[in-house]
């Protein structure tokens, strides 16, 4: 068997072979100026726009208080024996259904959501009620002429009710409540920020394993064309027409091209353990994945090898603006910028919650007192008392400036954590725009070697049938084909991955969907960042 193949193989999955060939032969055909054969780069940016939009969770959010105790099996989650791939849509959405951190995410919130209620019910009246039953060894009694009037019981049963209401003369309880509050919203805004998150990790899982698959498909072919050489060479070697070293060489190729397979088979396992992780699932649950709407060629990837040749690259990082405005979009979207907004809002009310023993405080107090057995000379059974009471701090040691202080560096330290995320935010929308352009131009290089490979092997096929060159230039050749191949599967989904990276990024993948976490990014208002100080490039 020889590389006779179709011009595009199972491997390259998305790629045609008409696209591919077609190009190929309109490259050599073309009466292009430069060196013949030189890979034009595209000048225009890559496509930028979300990738796909998200998919409802497969079996719903879950519930902060009914944790999974062990992650369910793939049939478990489907609720049915699994009868094919699932496609990366279904990935998706199983994840956002059974995430461990989108989960841990979701509790966390529940528990701020219980700080900002307790903090709500520091405005609201409390009533308390306490019965006291005291039994005397023995009782009193006074005697006046014929009459006995008892002093003291030795049954007193007393039932106390009293109600208080705080009055927020300094703002404190505001404060506090403001402060929680902050809390509670950046919590939420940590479910969106989980769930960028989880969708990013599934699509860069998922591309993986495909990734891996791919690569067991050039590394059984190669084998395949291994030993049908090997095969050749030892027939020809009986036959007097070639020397034992051919034999040799072929039996190496083997043995290596073996090596390959193994390591290719063995990286589809791990990938697919790491996508049923990231999935939420058990681990050692079979799965296997379709590429069916989950990978995209690069406009104008396999046109631009039939372009005139030019030492051209990508565009520059806002030559059109589109960098630019990526990184606009990020600084609004991303969960973890409006998360420590609101982070830094808190801040700013813990520092007058700390303040707190400098402020008098007031309260209304109303209590009732009932006492069945009450005695003496003029006994009550009832009594009503209200009061307010003010209370003004004086001196405490010192421990109210010290907790300013750190209230204080806690506002420092948040102000600090908002620049350090923005940088990052910019830095991650960087990169994955440089790997992105990057990507996109390795497919068209790619192609066309692959194209190339392709021709040289048929030629020194060709050559060593007819007698004219050895084995080792078909191995040299083979060895290239294989290279191509593998770099143009890696090339196809670097690209595809990058696509969903910049995705990422930018924070598209942390909204839409419903019950926890915010459903479009929340307004300044709403994280206590003012309009005018919004950290947004102009």
């Amino acid at each position: 068997m020889t590389r006779s193949r179709a011009c595009s193989r199972a491997l390259t999955v998305a790629l045609t072979a008409a696209g591919v060939c077609a190009a190929a032969s309109a490259f050599a055909q073309s009466d292009t100026a430069g060196p013949t054969g030189v890979v034009p780069l595209m000048t225009a940016a890559p496509p930028t726009g979300l990738q796909a939009p998200l998919p409802k969770p497969s079996n719903g959010l879950q519930v902060p208080d009914k944790p999974i105790h062990l992650s369910p099996t793939l049939a478990q989650v489907l609720g049915r024996s699994v009868s094919g791939p699932i496609d990366l849509e279904r990935a998706v959405a199983i994840a956002i259904s059974h995430s461990r951190v989108l989960a841990l995410a979701v509790e966390n919130l529940q528990r701020l959501r219980g700080v900002r209620v307790q903090a709500d019910t520091a405005f609201s009246p409390t009533l308390t009620a306490n019965f006291v039953y005291t039994r005397l060894n023995r009782g009193q009694s006074a005697t006046f002429g014929n009459t006995s009037i008892t002093l003291v019981n030795v049954d007193q049963p007393v039932l106390t009710a009293q109600a208080s209401l705080p009055v927020d003369i300094s703002g404190v309880l505001h404060a506090a409540r403001d402060e929680a509050s902050f809390q509670e919203v950046a919590a939420r805004i940590g479910v969106n920020t989980a769930l960028n998150q989880t969708v990013l990790s599934v699509k860069q899982a998922f591309y993986a394993m495909l990734r891996a698959r791919a690569l067991v498909v050039v590394a059984n072919e190669t084998l395949n064309d291994d030993l049908t050489r090997l095969s050749d060479a030892q027939k020809k070697l009986k036959a007097g027409t070639v020397a034992p070293f051919d034999v040799l060489s072929a039996q190496t190729d083997v043995a290596n091209a073996q090596q390959q397979l193994i390591t290719a088979r063995s990286n589809v396992s791990l990938a697919a353990a790491n996508l049923n992780s990231v999935l939420g699932i058990a681990i050692d649950s079979p799965i296997q994945v379709t590429s069916r709407g989950a990978v995209e060629v690069p406009p104008g990837a396999a046109a631009a090898l039939s372009g005139p040749s030019a030492n051209g690259g990508p565009q520059p990082l806002g030559g059109a603006g589109v960098y630019d405005l990526l990184v606009k979009d990020a600084r609004l979207m991303r969960p973890e910028v409006l998360g420590a907004e609101a982070a830094l809002a808190a801040a700013h009310r813990g520092v007058y919650v700390a303040r707190r023993s400098y402020m008098p405080s007031m309260a209304l107090n109303a209590q009732f007192t009932y006492e069945p057995n009450a005695a003496g000379f003029s006994p009550q059974t009832t009594a009503n008392q209200v009061s307010l009471s003010l209370s003004i701090p004086l001196w405490d040691g010192g421990v109210a400036q010290a907790e300013v202080e750190q209230a204080k560096a806690n506002v420092d330290t948040a102000q600090t954590t908002l620049r350090q995320t923005i940088d990052q935010v910019d830095l991650d929308v960087r990169n994955a725009y440089l790997t992105l352009v990057q990507a996109r131009d390795r497919v068209t290089v790619a192609n066309q070697a692959l194209s190339q490979a392709k021709e040289s092997y048929r030629l020194a096929m060709v050559r060593y049938t007819s007698g004219v060159s050895t084995q080792v230039e078909v191995s040299n050749a083979q060895a290239a084909l294989t290279q191509a191949e593998q770099n143009q599967v890696n090339a196809l989904y670097d690209y595809n991955s990058a696509r969903s990276q910049l995705d990422g990024a930018v924070g598209r993948y942390a909204y839409n969907i419903q019950g926890v976490g915010y459903t479009h990014p929340p307004t300044p208002s709403v994280v206590g960042a003012e309009r005018g100080m919004r950290n947004v490039k102009k």
